[in-house]
């Protein structure tokens, strides 16, 4: 029968079906290892921030919380040690708004609570003592982070200064 297939081509052309499937499967676990460990070289960068945050979050709170060493402090480097203190607390919220932002770039929450972050950073960033330290410090942050800030929280627009507002006189009635 001209048609037919005998069994050694049969069996040819089943292992040539079952190859390029298992090479296509190979492929396709490979992308899959690959993106799992872009995700957990994310993660731990994220992590690292967070420790590094934290650690400098510890550092500045014990400080804070031992006046004698504060005073101390401040008078071994010129410093008023009141003036100082309001800007090692504005340092925390300018970080505390940098460890978000690093969660947020690396995926790590759903973007869907990013506009809510960033209407609460855009806030925090109208107090003078923030504005202030930001102008001090920020050339120690990251670039993207500096570009998020000057670009996404210090440049508010109307709708937010006018929401800002109403909650200040909303606040201020109370």
């Amino acid at each position: 029968m001209p048609g037919s297939l005998s069994i050694g081509e049969i069996s040819a052309l089943l292992t040539v079906i079952f190859t390029c499937l298992i090479t296509i499967a190979n492929i396709l676990m490979w992308l899959s290892t690959r993106r799992t460990i872009q995700l957990q070289v994310a993660s731990n960068q994220s992590l690292n921030y967070q420790s590094l945050i934290q650690s400098h979050r510890e550092l500045l709170f014990g400080l804070i919380a031992q006046p004698e060493t504060l005073q101390a402090f401040a008078l071994a480097n010129g410093l008023n040690r009141d003036e100082w203190r309001l800007q090692l607390l504005s340092t925390f919220f300018i970080n505390h708004a940098w460890m978000h932002f690093v969660i947020f770039d690396h995926d790590e929450f759903d973007h869907i609570h990013l506009e809510s972050f960033k209407r609460d950073a855009k806030e925090m960033f109208t107090w003078p003592s923030i504005q202030q330290r930001w102008q001090q410090a920020k050339i120690s942050y990251p670039e993207n982070f500096r570009t998020f800030v000057e670009q996404e929280l210090l440049t508010a627009p109307a709708a937010v200064e006018k929401e800002l507002a109403y909650s200040s006189a909303c606040e201020s009635n109370s």
